[in-house]
C-alpha cells in the first residue's frame, strides 16, 4: 500500500469531497470543475473524475492527454455505474459510486489506484506513447544477442538517437507536446531501420536500435535512412518544429563480457556530452 504523500486532483467533485480527502492526511488536494479547466500538463499522482453522465471514453481520453502519468479514479452515480466499467476498460484504475460511502472509500481507492499505476509501469515492457519496447522489454532481447555474438564471434552494433529538445519542449509546451515529439521520432526511426532490427525507447528522450545480422555496413545504411526520414519529417508543413537529434553508436565485441548496462550508460553520457559541446 502507498504510504508516501500524494498529490490529488479532483475534477467535478464538490467541496465536501475535497474536505473529506484532505482531512485524511497524506494528501495534497486541489479541485476544479471540469477537465476543460486544465491548462498544460498535470503532474498529480492521481485524478479523481466525476463522470456525471459524460461519455467515459472521451473523458478518459481527454484526461490522459493532460495527465499521462496520473492514476485515474472515476466516480459515477448509481444509475450510471456502467460508465465506470467502460472507463476502467479505457484505462482508469478504479471506479467508485457516489453516495454516503464515498468519503470513506476514496482515500483507500486513491492509494490503490496509484499503486496499480506504478506497478503497471514497472512491469510494462512496451512504451505507451510509441508502442516500441521500453528498456525493460529491450534488455532481455539485446542480452540474448550479446550471448549469440559471443558464440558466433560476431560484433553487435547499437545505434542511439537522443532528442535534443525533449527537455525544452517539456518545460515550454508540456508533457503532451514532448510525447508527441517522441511519437514523431519513433515514426522516423521505424522508417530508417531494417525489418530485422530492434528499435526501443529506453528513456524519455533516447531511443536505441539493435542492429541485427552483419554489423559491417548496417550502421551506415541505417544512419543514411535516418537522415532521409528526418528530412522528410522536417519538410512537412504541419510539423513547424525541426527534429533535433544527437546520434551515436556503440559496439559490443564478442568475448569482451562488457555488461549491457555499461554500454547503455556510456552511450548516454557521450550523447549528453556531445549535445552540450554543440550548444
Amino acid at each position: 500500500m502507498i504510504t508516501d504523500p500524494l498529490d490529488v486532483l479532483l475534477v467535478g467533485l464538490d467541496e465536501a469531497a475535497e474536505r473529506d480527502l484532505a482531512r485524511e492526511g497524506g494528501f495534497a488536494v486541489r479541485r476544479i470543475g471540469a477537465i476543460d479547466e486544465l491548462h498544460g500538463a498535470v503532474t498529480s499522482d492521481a485524478v479523481v473524475l466525476d463522470l456525471d453522465g459524460a461519455g467515459p471514453l472521451d473523458a478518459i481520453r481527454a484526461l490522459r492527454d493532460r495527465a499521462p502519468g496520473a492514476a485515474i479514479v472515476v466516480v459515477t452515480s448509481t444509475e450510471h455505474e456502467a460508465d465506470g466499467t467502460v472507463a476502467m476498460h479505457a484505462g482508469a484504475e478504479d471506479h467508485l459510486a457516489s453516495g454516503p460511502l464515498l468519503a470513506g472509500l476514496l482515500p483507500r481507492a486513491v492509494r490503490y489506484a496509484v499503486a496499480m499505476r506504478r506497478l503497471r509501469r514497472e512491469l510494462a515492457t512496451t512504451d505507451e506513447t510509441t508502442a516500441l519496447p521500453n528498456l525493460r522489454g529491450f534488455v532481455p532481447v539485446t542480452e540474448h544477442h550479446l550471448r549469440m555474438a559471443d558464440r558466433g564471434e560476431r560484433p553487435v552494433v547499437l545505434l542511439f538517437v537522443r532528442l535534443d529538445d525533449h527537455a525544452e519542449v517539456t518545460r515550454s509546451l508540456g508533457s503532451t507536446a514532448a510525447e508527441q515529439l517522441a511519437s514523431d521520432a519513433a515514426a522516423v526511426i521505424l522508417q530508417a531501420v531494417r525489418d530485422a532490427d530492434v528499435p526501443a525507447r529506453i528513456s524519455a528522450d533516447t531511443f536505441c536500435v539493435l542492429l541485427t545480422g552483419e554489423a559491417d555496413g548496417a550502421e551506415t545504411l541505417v544512419l543514411s535512412r535516418l537522415v532521409e526520414a528526418i528530412a522528410v519529417h522536417d519538410a512537412r508543413r504541419d510539423r513547424p518544429r525541426a527534429m533535433a537529434v544527437s546520434v551515436g553508436t556503440a559496439r559490443y565485441e564478442p568475448g569482451s563480457g562488457t555488461p549491457l548496462s555499461h554500454i547503455l550508460e556510456a552511450a548516454e553520457r557521450r550523447l549528453i556530452a556531445d549535445d552540450a559541446a554543440e550548444r
